[in-house]
């Protein structure tokens, strides 16, 4: 990754944490979303993180993702909240109406706050996300497989990591 585009990277994930130290938390609650938005984060420049959790959509295409956030929003969204105390948390989902949807983020219910792991997808070529379309979403079935299998690919990665493979 270019250097302008690893710092613009690292900048909006110290935001994300920056927001998360002012939520309405609990201390350990703060504590697990700081380490699973750095995880996550770290994981979606991992290219068996991204292989893993797409090739069943693109096949071995993920170079059409050219930002180590592209793409990643519904899964870390679902597997996010599926971490956390998913009562405090509402998957919010723009549809295609945006022209650049769609798009998933997270609402944080206790803070009246979006939290969006992956907004720098966006932000990084001038795009604002417009949150005011966002709508409540469930992801049922089907649809919670790529959210499962970026989850075992997180694990996976933090595995390697442990044992000194990446």
């Amino acid at each position: 990754m270019r250097k302008e585009k690893e710092e613009f990277y690292q900048q909006a994930t110290r935001r994300l944490l920056q927001q998360i130290d002012k939520m309405k938390m609990t201390d350990d609650q703060r504590r697990m979303a700081r380490r699973f938005t750095l995880l996550f984060r770290n994981s979606f420049k991992s290219e068996a993180v991204k292989h893993a959790t797409f090739d069943d959509q693109l096949g071995k295409r993920t170079d059409v993702f050219t930002y180590p956030s592209d793409g990643f929003c519904k899964a870390s969204c679902f597997a996010f909240m599926s971490a956390m105390d998913s009562s405090d948390w509402k998957l919010m989902y723009i549809s295609e109406i945006w022209t650049y949807g769609p798009h998933f983020f997270l609402y944080h219910i206790p803070s009246k706050q979006n939290f969006d792991l992956t907004a720098d997808q966006y932000t990084n070529i001038g795009i604002s996300v417009p949150y005011e379309l966002g709508r409540p979403e469930r992801l049922e079935g089907k649809e919670t497989a790529s959210a499962q299998r970026f989850a075992i690919a997180v694990a996976d990665y933090v595995n390697s990591i442990q044992q000194g493979g990446m």
